[in-house]
């Protein structure tokens, strides 16, 4: 008979491997917007290095236009690429609390419901709109610099300067994006399991796990370790969050967080241990089962 102790050793062991998928689903995610993004610089560069003489001024809107549809473009796949990490991340979200306990022998994934995709669907159109909002002011911001230089205002050198200035900011912006759209994605999914899952498992409850990022929020690290119910807030910083990257929290308290909220099993009760709903599919399968599937309702 498996033992509490073995269960936990179990449960803690795919805990952390759901957490390093997560790790490295973000880390590929940040590669690829990076890329996208020096696409994007050398694309500009190009354009302010082609700067025309004052005797070409007449190809600035054509010089615009062409930057606008590369840009477009651009912006168009760091919505994608970013899309992508978090629907993985909120993916994840549900398996941080479904695997482990699967492991710690409880396959309570199976009887309950798949997961509200209004939330992701929210964060997902947010990604995009942020994504192309990014390749959009790189561009207004590349044709500025390009029309200085056009009236003399400052040299060719000058504008490709400011214009790299520009184009660093812009690149801030697309990572505090994605960084914070996937982790949101991962929390808001696994708040919505941890409740999903609460009447089954009495033992069940939340703790905040610090980012332990060399950068990191002081009321958020000393918030580390701090458990609560699972449908009970978190306090943080004097701050009420339901998970970390709390859409109702404050900008301050949620935009570029690492923390996560992890499942704790205080103890390993279960209500209705072992008891699985009769499927629809075995009821085609096997008709007889349809009493059954009434009788344990």
């Amino acid at each position: 008979m498996t033992t509490d102790a073995e269960r936990s050793r179990a449960f803690t062991a795919e805990l952390n491997a759901v957490l390093r998928e997560l790790n490295d689903e973000q880390a590929a995610a940040i590669r690829d917007v990076e890329r996208l993004l020096k696409n994007a610089r050398e694309i500009v560069t190009a354009q302010v290095a082609g700067t025309p003489t004052e005797f070409q001024t007449w190809q600035l809107a054509q010089i615009r236009r062409a930057l606008d549809a590369s840009l477009a473009a651009i912006g168009e796949q760091l919505g994608t690429r970013a899309v992508a990490g978090s629907m993985r991340a909120f993916e994840l979200g549900a398996a941080v609390l479904d695997r482990p306990l699967t492991a710690g022998g409880i396959r309570l994934a199976i009887i309950l419901p798949e997961l509200d995709l209004r939330q992701l669907a929210a964060i997902r159109t947010f990604q995009l709109d942020r994504m192309k909002d990014v390749a959009r002011e790189a561009a207004q911001k590349a044709a500025n610099q390009i029309g200085l230089s056009m009236i003399g205002t400052q040299t060719p050198g000058e504008a490709a300067t400011a214009v790299q200035s520009a184009l660093n900011v812009s690149r801030t912006r697309a990572l505090t994006i994605t960084r914070t759209e996937m982790g949101r994605a991962f929390s808001v999914a696994g708040q919505e399991r941890f409740n999903q899952a609460k009447p089954y498992l009495p033992g069940l409850k939340k703790q905040w796990r610090r980012s332990g990022k060399i950068h990191s929020r002081t009321a958020h690290d000393l918030a580390d370790g701090q458990i609560q119910d699972t449908d009970k807030p978190f306090t943080v910083n004097g701050v009420e969050l339901m998970f970390p990257r709390d859409p109702q929290g404050p900008a301050k308290e949620t935009i570029n967080c690492g923390c996560v909220s992890l499942p704790v099993m205080e103890s390993w009760e279960v209500s209705q241990p072992g008891r699985l709903p009769i499927s629809d599919e075995e009821i085609r399968l096997d008709p007889r089962k349809r009493d059954l599937a009434a009788a344990l309702q």
